[in-house]
């Protein structure tokens, strides 16, 4: 282990990838050595951190932040902000911060509708807080919902999974399933 000033955390899962993630981190190492910050700034390359609707994302220690849709044209910006000269590319992505909260919004009215909600107003509520269908294709695929059968009507069903729950700390609105 490196003993550096900055740990960035850049996310190349296939999503992050679709959208130039890879460039995005070949590039800030490349600038990151010829800059001579590698003593100070260590750039790897991570797996998911769920966030593949707003990516790529780019985690920063000991700041604890998200940076949410940073590309390769904003490597100056990046690096000016982890030498604490300026502010972050892309979106701070937080637990309050807009983009987390609505999400939280759209589990929690989910919940609110029981514990197998129909797809169809699943796919309301998440039209409602701006998500298109995609994004309810990507949260199954993230394991945030579940497609199931509600066993009471035999109809398909959306269930929010404990990971949700977890991530959005939503367990006073849980309902058992």
């Amino acid at each position: 282990m490196y003993w550096t000033q900055k740990h960035v955390l850049v996310c190349t899962a296939s999503h992050c990838a679709q959208k130039g993630s890879n460039d995005l981190i070949g590039r800030l190492r490349l600038e990151v050595v010829r800059k001579k910050l590698d003593a100070e700034i260590l750039v790897n390359n991570c797996g998911t951190i769920d966030l593949c609707d707003i990516g790529p994302n780019v985690v920063i220690y000991p700041d604890n932040v998200i940076l949410s849709g940073v590309q390769a044209k904003d490597v100056s910006e990046l690096l000016a902000y982890l030498r604490g000269e300026g502010d972050p590319p892309g979106e701070v992505t937080g637990f309050d911060t807009p983009a987390e909260s609505n999400r939280r919004e759209i589990y929690r009215a989910a919940l609110a509708a029981g514990a197998f909600c129909p797809p169809e107003e699943f796919a309301t509520i998440a039209e409602r807080h701006g998500m298109p269908s995609t994004w309810v294709d990507e949260q199954a695929r993230r394991g945030f919902i579940a497609r199931k059968t509600n066993p009471d009507t035999e109809e398909p069903s959306i269930v929010i999974t404990k990971k949700a729950i977890d991530r959005y700390r939503l367990k006073q609105d849980a309902q058992p399933a």
